[in-house]
């Protein structure tokens, strides 16, 4: 019983003083060539882990301040309800897959603080890019993906589903990077609309040190994790 103790003591005692080494997360090959470990929810412990919790923490700040509060968020869920309503009774009491509608009227909740505004139902781009993300969700799971995780060299095969994946990828950076530009037209610094305009304050405020964490690149990875964890359909559970 006394090594029992002693043990959980020490095992504590090293998360305590070592807290930094253990925070951190696996730097998985399949992450390190989609997001470089950058990004909101994959970046290293460290400075980027640090300015991008900080830059998400802004932005709701001053959403907060604006009075965009659990009050605000109510009526714009009970708005979207209706818009998801609207769009099911078009289909005249016919069969249909509801995924697409499910999955953009839960996405719009997060759209609104990532752009500011929510998508259409019949956004052929949006759905298009929601159609990607679900794809390469399932993909992430399949055995060639733990392959490449295990064996990078993987990678430099002409197939396999990995090369699915890192096409989608490329699809989907390029397109989010032109919402980004389209949603940050006429922004005024230093009063933020949504969270790319929250950070792209930061990237001015940081523009002057060559170690920041800052990019485009960054925020294209962070806004594209963001609507995966808001909306992208999950693959269903197998037996």
């Amino acid at each position: 019983m006394q090594t029992h103790h002693a043990q959980n003591f020490m095992l504590s005692k090293h998360l305590h003083e070592k807290s930094d080494v253990f925070a951190d997360r696996p730097s998985l090959p399949l992450f390190l060539k989609l997001t470089k470990m950058g990004g909101l929810l994959n970046a290293k412990y460290g400075r980027c882990w640090t300015e991008h919790r900080k830059s998400w923490r802004c932005a709701l700040g001053c959403f907060r301040s604006f009075g965009f509060g659990h009050k605000w968020f109510e009526s714009r869920i009970c708005e979207e309800s209706s818009f998801f309503l609207d769009a099911v009774d078009t289909y005249k009491g016919r069969a249909f897959d509801p995924k697409h509608l499910t999955t953009i009227a839960v996405s719009n909740v997060s759209n609104l603080i990532l752009f500011g505004e929510r998508f259409r139902y019949d956004d052929g781009d949006f759905l298009h890019m929601i159609e990607i993300f679900s794809e390469n969700i399932e993909l992430a799971a399949s055995a060639w993906v733990f392959l490449y995780n295990a064996f990078p060299l993987i990678g430099l095969l002409p197939f396999g589903k990995h090369r699915q994946l890192f096409r989608n990828a490329a699809e989907v950076y390029d397109f989010l990077l032109r919402i980004i530009q389209r949603f940050s037209e006429n922004r005024t610094p230093h009063s933020p609309r949504h969270y790319i305009d929250a950070y792209l304050d930061e990237m001015e405020k940081s523009a002057a040190d060559p170690d920041s964490s800052y990019s485009t690149e960054n925020l294209i990875f962070s806004v594209g994790e963001l609507i995966i964890a808001g909306g992208a359909p999950r693959p269903p559970p197998t037996c």
